[in-house]
């Protein structure tokens, strides 16, 4: 499909200084367009050589946070990049800054602090610097900021049309699309792949759950699933009962890693392990369609 790298958007101040980079493009936007009243303002980084391999179509990861990483407030944004990809991205600023073992700090949502004990957390646990280097480099990121003011969990439509936003504005390889989340995200992972089951080259959902009922859906899609034995927020047999549909409709690619002393926090684990990222950059889309997902007609532009 026809590329236009030229409309790019006006980044925003964040209202916080935790995203600042110097080693790695880690930019905060609007989404402009939508099928709802409604966008999600989010996080882009670009691989460094980006500007300087103007040919090259780039892989992309796209994020989704969970429930505990969503906005309520103003300026909130920060709980939406302590874990997951976006850390990976700002540990890798702290790599090329000289920082090793490479860690961030970045303070809890205020409502989060009574519930997280000292040592629940796992957002400063160092990232290894080869998962930095190969995500921030090889990889285009995106992570949406959820904001609770418009309701608990993803929504398809707004995703999906922050995609078509994303692949119309930036260099993306359309066949090497990835989304991974956890908790609220993994239930978003999977949730997403079902609206557009032909978009995405992999889902790698973590500690999440969904429709065993709608798997045949997906079953094209190679997946890496991800839980905590320990897990007692969302129990390990929600992601035990969608592998085993998927085995049962015949996915040909489908692996299952089970944490066996991890509890919620699956995700520390399963980010910082390398063979996920290689994996995920071998992987191209089984079946092509859906490169633009939602039709503009059906889109608003968004003040």
């Amino acid at each position: 499909m026809q590329h236009h790298p030229e409309i790019h958007h006006v980044s925003k101040d964040p209202g916080h200084p935790y995203a600042v980079t110097r080693n790695i493009s880690f930019d905060y936007f609007d989404q402009s367009t939508s099928s709802a009243p409604f966008g999600y303002e989010h996080y882009v980084s670009l691989p460094p050589s980006y500007d300087s391999e103007p040919a090259k179509q780039w892989p992309l990861i796209l994020f989704l946070h969970g429930a505990g990483e969503s906005q309520r407030g103003a300026n909130e944004s920060y709980v939406s990049i302590r874990h997951g990809i976006p850390k990976i991205i700002l540990c890798y600023d702290r790599v090329k800054s000289g920082m090793n073992p490479p860690s961030i700090q970045i303070p809890l949502a205020p409502r989060l602090l009574k519930r997280n004990p000292n040592g629940s957390d796992l957002s400063s646990e160092p990232v290894p610097e080869d998962v930095c280097n190969l995500v921030a480099e090889r990889f285009i990121t995106v992570t949406p900021s959820l904001n609770m003011e418009w309701g608990y969990g993803w929504n398809n439509q707004v995703l999906s049309s922050l995609l078509d936003e994303i692949v119309q504005s930036y260099r993306v390889d359309v066949d090497r699309v990835h989304v991974t989340g956890f908790s609220m995200g993994g239930y978003g992972t999977w949730k997403l792949a079902m609206q557009t089951p032909e978009r995405f080259a992999s889902l790698v959902p973590v500690c999440g759950g969904g429709d065993s009922l709608r798997v045949k859906n997906i079953r094209h899609v190679p997946q890496w699933v991800h839980h905590g034995d320990l897990d007692d927020i969302i129990p390990v047999r929600q992601s035990q009962e969608m592998v085993k549909a998927l085995q049962k409709a015949g996915a040909p690619d489908v692996r299952f890693t089970r944490h066996p002393d991890a509890t919620h926090d699956s995700w520390t684990n399963a980010y910082n392990n390398v063979e996920l990222f290689k994996w995920m950059l071998a992987q191209r889309r089984q079946v092509k369609g859906e490169e633009i997902a939602i039709p503009e007609d059906d889109k608003i532009q968004l003040s």
